[in-house]
């Protein structure tokens, strides 16, 4: 899943599967797949059907546990939702300070070579082969940096 206007990767372990949950079969056969496991754990109004579910999947087994302990008291919700809160909020300012790292080593690139008297040409294609963008985003680097001067 990638962020729109800078294209940062929010996550690659992310897997998204249309599936309507009413049309699951009541009764799972030996060997069922581990999206419908997780499919009928999602769906799951009884108690029963969540130990019967856990004990096919040790992963669904463990978010059986953890809802259980998480939906126990008020203060423990809180908790855990802060914590994840806490989790999203260092991803998003590691790859927020990464990302500025970038726009500073392209700036730098940019400035280095019009010091050096490359061409518009030379300067963009470098920038290409070390930071990946479009040819669209760099010729865009190289402007914004030149009315930055």
């Amino acid at each position: 899943m990638w962020e729109d206007t800078r294209r940062l990767l929010y996550s690659d372990q992310i897997e998204l599967h249309v599936l309507e949950l009413p049309k699951l079969p009541e009764e799972l056969k030996e060997g069922a797949s581990d999206m419908l496991l997780w499919a009928k754990f999602i769906n799951a109004e009884k108690k029963e059907e969540l130990n019967m579910l856990s004990e096919k999947n040790p992963y669904i087994k463990e978010a059986c546990e953890t809802l259980q302990e998480v939906s126990q008291d008020r203060a423990m919700q809180l908790e855990y939702l802060a914590r994840e809160k806490a989790i999203r909020d260092h991803d998003y300012l590691m790859a927020e300070s990464r990302w500025q790292g970038i726009k500073i080593g392209i700036q730098a690139m940019i400035l280095d070579g019009i010091e050096e008297n490359f061409s518009k040409e030379k300067i963009l294609s470098k920038l290409q082969k070390r930071f990946d963008p479009t040819k669209e985003q760099a010729n865009q680097y190289y402007t914004a940096v030149l009315e930055q001067q």
